[in-house]
């Protein structure tokens, strides 16, 4: 591996990466019976259903293994690497004809890896309780404090056993000294994320750690969705039934434990409006992007995110959490360049410089509940900073910029009937901003005064900025092992979950503090749900 790809450098400059998103292939059943039962469970409003009828002696064979991991994005990756570091015999099964992944980066904390670049060191428990004041007191801490003492340590292992022996690109990425005063933005970021593709989302990460894993004997059953899980008398699990490409139930026995790593439920209807509120239900119903991530890979089971896996794991004895996060973001336009933003009535509604993966239920909430809003931006020569590090030439190549849909005018009564606003709102709103600009106070919102630019230099452009939605961060309880707990907090013997089915890592929605958050906080957790049931 090249030098230069171990270096540090700055976001910008690399040209990188949105904060990365666990987006994990689900295991759920494409059978025509389990899907019948979360269609009614739809229709019904009982996001739960019941559990298919089927047992052991419905299936065609049995296949043995010690651990048994349901899903293989990133936190079934790391879940059957953490099982095969601990000497287990691992078999992971992907509902998709291939794995896939979301984001472009993974946060990790003080490796090796990271300090011999340069990057500082960081306290544990500053970070620790900021990301438990940044999810609104929400997350459990413990698992917070385990991203913080062992995500280190898994890259640095990473890093000796497949990052370099296979050749694969990674970066660790600096985000120090973008902000020139901290205190004066909305979002704080350390810089923890890691980068392993320069141009790409982790599509070559995810088939990459997929032969490496096999290579070291973990047994990949793709095609393959999980059903239900199969529990003796006691209600310990021991394994899962499943539906393989033939429509043929197989039951995969687990000597020591399953890992649930299952993803998102964004499209099952029923469990967006219990666990959401009914606009941001409806919003993200309408405009989920789930599919997004899996970039040129043949998507096979269309309806992968219905949360087949949390109802899986409640049926087993878990308890989902009550208030549920999301993972969204702006696709178009000027992302994370703070320019004036206006709604579809021609209105003002932000601090443009709130984080592109916190806002997307602002939008929402808007009238009419769309998926856009309008930039509006002056012709002069006024350098825009990023809010997250950008420069203004890469960005535009990576957010391949001119495909936006955009128009421009000499006036703005003109450009307001371009994007279909009331020419007097939006004047009115233009003339209130540049008065904020001029006095370099924003009294309105409170934006940074290094991002007050008056839109008084035409021609004026109008870009629109569209917010999708992309997976769900909520799931079941889990204890510092990453074991299932039942509802009396007890853990359910031979049950795991890593990924986006671990809840108690968010509040109401991403938080944006790591770099690469929600890819690190799942390969941190799986990789110690799969440890922990090798050593079961």
């Amino acid at each position: 591996m090249d030098i230069s790809r171990r270096k540090f450098v700055t976001l910008g400059a690399a040209g990188a990466a949105l904060a990365g998103m666990a987006g994990l292939a689900g295991c759920a059943p494409t059978a025509s019976s389990a899907n019948a039962k979360t269609a009614d469970a739809a229709a019904e409003g009982d996001w739960l259903g019941t559990a298919p009828a089927l047992t052991v002696d419905d299936c065609v064979r049995t296949e043995e293994t010690d651990v048994l991991v349901v899903g293989s994005a990133l936190a079934g990756s790391m879940a059957a690497y953490g099982a095969l570091k601990n000497g287990a015999k691992v078999t992971v099964l992907e509902r998709n004809s291939c794995p896939h992944i979301g984001g472009m980066t993974i946060s990790f904390f003080n490796s090796k890896t990271q300090l011999d670049a340069g990057l500082p060191k960081y306290s544990t428990v500053e970070t620790a309780n900021d990301m438990f004041n940044l999810t609104q007191y929400r997350s459990d801490m413990r698992l917070n404090t385990l991203w913080c003492e062992r995500s280190g340590e898994l890259l640095d292992s990473l890093k000796e056993d497949f990052l370099e022996p296979y050749g694969q690109y990674y970066q660790p990425l600096s985000l120090e000294g973008i902000f020139p005063d901290p205190s004066q933005e909305i979002t704080s970021y350390i810089s923890t994320g890691v980068a392993f593709s320069e141009t790409d989302i982790l599509t070559d990460f995810t088939h990459n750690i997929h032969t490496y894993l096999e290579d070291e004997g973990v047994q990949t059953f793709y095609d393959t969705c999980a059903e239900v899980l199969v529990q003796d008398e006691n209600g310990a699990v021991t394994g899962v039934i499943a539906t393989n490409a033939d429509g043929e139930h197989v039951h995969y026995h687990a000597a020591k434990g399953v890992v649930m790593c299952t993803g998102s439920f964004g499209s099952n209807e029923a469990m967006m409006r219990k666990f959401y509120t009914t606009h941001f239900a409806e919003w993200a119903l309408q405009n989920n992007a789930y599919q997004a991530y899996m970039g040129d890979d043949p998507v096979t089971d269309t309806n992968m995110d219905d949360g087949r896996g949390h109802q899986m794991l409640c049926w087993a004895g878990a308890e989902m959490e009550e208030i549920c996060g999301y993972a969204a973001w702006q696709t178009t336009a000027w992302r994370s360049f703070p320019y004036l933003l206006v709604n579809t009535k021609g209105e003002r509604f932000m601090n443009e410089c709130t984080s592109l993966l916190t806002s997307a239920h602002i939008v929402a909430d808007q009238p009419g509940h769309g998926n856009y809003v309008w930039q509006i931006i002056p012709s002069n020569d006024f350098e825009m900073p990023s809010s997250f590090g950008y420069d203004r030439e890469a960005a535009a190549e990576m957010f391949k910029i001119e495909q936006t849909e955009h128009y421009e005018a000499d006036s703005i009564e003109e450009l307001a009937k371009l994007i279909d606003v009331d020419p007097d709102t939006l004047a009115t709103t233009v003339k209130r901003y540049n008065e904020l600009c001029e006095k370099g106070e924003d009294t309105d919102y409170a934006k940074a005064p290094r991002y007050l630019d008056p839109i008084d230099d035409g021609p004026y452009q109008a870009w629109k900025m569209t917010y999708l939605f992309y997976c769900t961060l909520s799931g079941v309880r889990c204890n510092d092992k990453l074991q299932v707990l039942d509802a009396n907090w007890d853990p359910i013997p031979g049950l795991y979950a890593g990924g986006n089915t671990v809840g108690y890592r968010f509040g109401g929605s991403y938080e944006s503090l790591l770099h690469g958050g929600s890819n690190g906080l799942a390969a941190t957790h799986a990789y110690v749900a799969g440890e922990s049931a090798a050593e079961r």
